[in-house]
């Protein structure tokens, strides 16, 4: 069977729903994963499905038995692989005729985050390090639009990011990066061993993990993506984003920059309060 006939069977049922025009932007769009665990996975195997022609993968892990109860391409046989050359011949065996453009088994750095954005048409954000934020300033730096989400315990939150159409950055957003950051030298100037120890200080500790409550996430994520590109649907784009509760069966589209927000209130507070513990100390 060629590519054609291929990826045609692939796509019959998609096309149902989907125009032609739609399903050819999401192929020929280049994406960039980074992160492939309990919610990378599942975007990866569902852009596979797409029929997306060009991958990128970054992640620095191998599987372990913890990764079992949740992580899609964990199995007896892959433990002890590293997730990117899993997801790799994952992808591989669902559509033989993608191609994996760049592969990183590394941690995100100043040195590999650029190469790894640039020239992507989207990047798929699931790593879970503070590092990953130079994902981010290298999406903004590029102009790439970027999708991210993460997993609760029993439920996620999942946004957009168009860094086409501006910085995705509020005033208030900005200062808080700033006095949060005050004190270290910035992300974007630190050397891989510095990266590292920011990491050690900043990561979060381990949390419980149900499985459905990371594919759900991961869903999300690809579901935001095809909206962004084929420009169909209501985005869950910054400043919106989607947030829900597998236990209470709650799903909202909520606004990050609402004065109602607790997140936004504890920013707002926060800069206040670094703001007058400095004028009080000078």
């Amino acid at each position: 069977m060629n590519e054609q006939e291929y990826i045609h069977g692939m796509l019959t049922r998609t096309g149902l729903f989907m125009d032609q025009a739609s399903l050819e932007k999401v192929r020929n769009t280049t994406f960039a994963i980074a992160g492939i665990g309990g919610v990378g996975a599942i975007t990866a195997e569902l852009l596979a499905r797409w029929g997306v022609k060009k991958f990128r993968l970054l992640d620095m892990d191998k599987y372990e038995p913890t990764n079992l109860n949740r992580q899609l391409f964990a199995t007896s046989k892959t433990l002890g692989q590293t997730k990117v050359e899993t997801a790799a011949a994952r992808i591989k065996e669902i559509n033989p005729f993608a191609e994996i453009e760049i592969t990183v088994i590394d941690m995100v750095t100043n040195e590999n985050a650029i190469s790894f954005v640039q020239g992507a048409g989207i990047v798929i954000q699931n790593a879970d390090r503070p590092s990953a934020k130079l994902l981010y300033l290298a999406a903004r730096d590029l102009k790439v639009p970027l999708v991210n989400g993460y997993a609760t315990i029993t439920g996620g939150r999942v946004q957009a990011f168009d860094y086409r159409k501006s910085a995705c950055e509020s005033v208030i957003e900005k200062y808080w990066h700033k006095y949060k950051m005050q004190d270290l030298k910035p992300l974007s100037e630190m050397s891989v061993d510095e990266v590292k120890a920011f990491d050690q200080q900043f990561v979060h500790a381990t949390a419980p993990s149900l499985n459905f409550v990371t594919n759900m996430v991961g869903c999300l994520i690809v579901a935001e993506a095809v909206k962004m590109l084929t420009e169909q649907g209501r985005l869950a784009q910054y400043p919106w984003f989607v947030e829900f509760d597998t236990f209470t069966c709650r799903m909202r589209r909520r606004h990050s920059l609402s004065p109602f927000e607790p997140g936004n209130v504890k920013r707002i507070k926060g800069v206040v309060e670094k703001v007058m513990g400095k004028k009080y100390a000078t």
